[in-house]
């Protein structure tokens, strides 16, 4: 392997580490500072629903995302849409939060997004990537 294609795989390993890790905790620590300054832009009854919705859809995320990547032909950018849709949960939990919903389930959406990123590979991506 070529020096210039180790340089290539570390940068991609950095960029989807910051994407999947970093970014939501970094999200995280935007809600826990804004937390005092949010109020409920729906009833409880609507927040809890959308939150069931979230929720049911980051559950069946990693089925989508591993017909998404049987689908496309070239496994490198499948893999870039993959790693990129795992942060959907982070997503639906700061919307969620935003409609105002509790902090505590917002931020399980973002240790959802992490342990996609940490444990999801084997099933989305097969045996023969890991």
């Amino acid at each position: 392997m070529k020096d210039s294609e180790k340089n290539e795989i570390a940068v991609e390993k950095i960029v989807v580490i910051v994407l999947n890790i970093i970014n939501p905790f970094f999200l995280i620590i935007v809600m826990i500072l804004i937390k005092d300054r949010i109020h409920s832009l729906v009833g409880e009854d609507v927040t809890l629903g959308i939150g069931y919705i979230f929720s049911g859809f980051s559950l069946l995320l990693p089925f989508f995302l591993r017909k998404i990547y049987i689908g496309m032909k070239n496994k490198k950018q499948a893999e870039m849409v993959i790693y990129i849709l795992y942060n959907i949960p982070m997503i639906f939990g700061f919307i969620y939060f935003l409609l105002g919903g509790t902090l505590r389930y917002s931020i399980g959406f973002g240790v959802v997004t992490v342990g996609y990123f940490l444990f999801a590979g084997k099933f989305i991506f097969g045996e023969e990537n890991e």
